[in-house]
């Protein structure tokens, strides 16, 4: 198993990118593969049909090619104005114009960390759509991470006992849902 884990965020102090690293410890540490992208790497021209008509761009090729290659794919995504990033959309747009859909099947999931005390709850739920647009299976349960002023301690690790369990039991769960739907 695979899965290709990436925060959406360019600041390399960004907290989301703090969490994205937590969950790919955790997941490394059960013998799964990992795919840790830096969200500076698929960089892309703002999605345009008169660019489209001359083809995707290799950059949006080249993100869907590693997706393709991770039966899931962890999403820890900065809430911006209670939605989630235009980058962010921007990359799901130019993936949706290749054909075959190289995410379909696969399977997502969501996580949000931000200084506020909703996490990032509202940008997660406008993300689960144009995923599951492209036939991603997300994952029922989000992690929307508040407060994180003082969520995360000295070594960067959930400084709360009971949103560590919760967040190590999500991404349990997520490993068992997306070995039952989508690996071999």
């Amino acid at each position: 198993m695979k899965l290709l884990i990436f925060a959406a965020s360019h600041r390399p102090e960004s907290v989301n990118r703090k969490l994205a690293k937590l969950a790919a410890a955790h997941v490394v540490a059960q013998n799964i593969d990992v795919d840790f992208a830096e969200y500076s790497e698929f960089d892309m021209p703002i999605y345009n049909d008169e660019i489209a008509r001359s083809g995707v761009p290799d950059i949006a090729q080249s993100f869907a090619h590693r997706a393709s290659k991770a039966d899931g794919i962890v999403i820890c995504s900065p809430e911006y104005n209670w939605s989630y990033p235009g980058s962010l959309k921007n990359i799901i747009d130019w993936t949706s114009r290749l054909k075959p859909n190289r995410l379909a099947g696969k399977t997502a999931l969501l996580m949000s960390a931000t200084p506020g005390s909703r996490g990032g709850i509202i940008g997660l739920n406008h993300l689960k759509t144009p995923l599951e647009a492209l036939q991603l299976f997300v994952f029922p349960k989000v992690f929307p991470l508040g407060y994180t002023e003082q969520a995360f301690d000295a070594e960067h690790c959930l400084s709360d006992k009971k949103q560590r369990e919760s967040f190590l039991s999500m991404l349990d769960d997520y490993i068992l849902f997306t070995r039952k739907l989508c690996a071999p």
